[in-house]
């Protein structure tokens, strides 16, 4: 029974640090930046689509607040996408890669690196992690894309009811 007990800890102390690993991956690789991004572009459009039903700008700001932990949502979801396809250490190599300047740089602007930097990525992306990702990559964005459609979908919707209960309806 002990053994049973022991067992079902490791298990569950693995896939939490999976799981926390894969956060702040996600989070070190601008994935969080985008979904937030994302939730303005989301506002912008429905502010459009409710154009001329004088819905006060404080509505608009609640309801933006209440879609705060969103971007925690949609980042929790997006694990299961990295699941299926890398182990801890992956993760574990890939956010070591990209807290360094040449991963921070690769984010934000591939045509800058410098030559350096250049073989720093090349020799990362020819180690088993790099090689992993590059074979992964467009299954990974697959998933990505599902989780991303089902998520802001739901958003949309949460945030459409909303404004249907305070009255506002699209025509």
């Amino acid at each position: 029974m002990s053994l049973f007990i022991f067992a079902s800890f490791f298990a569950n102390a693995q896939e939490v640090n999976f799981h926390e690993v894969a956060l702040k991956y996600l989070q070190t690789n601008g994935t969080a930046v985008q979904y937030e991004e994302a939730i303005d572009q989301l506002f912008s459009l429905l502010k459009n689509q409710y154009d001329g039903q004088n819905i006060p700008e404080s509505t608009w700001t609640d309801l933006r607040k209440e879609s705060s932990g969103e971007v925690n949502r949609i980042l929790n979801m997006l694990v299961s996408a990295y699941r299926g396809n890398y182990e801890k250490h992956d993760l574990v190599n890939m956010l070591a890669f990209y807290e360094t300047p040449t991963g921070k740089q690769l984010l934000v602007d591939r045509t800058k690196l410098s030559k350096d930097q250049r073989q720093e990525a090349a020799n990362f992306y020819n180690s088993a992690t790099g090689q992993k990702i590059l074979v992964s990559e467009q299954d990974v964005a697959k998933s990505v894309s599902e989780v991303s459609e089902i998520w802001s979908r739901d958003l949309y919707r949460s945030v459409t009811d909303k404004l249907a209960d305070k009255g506002f309806t699209l025509h």
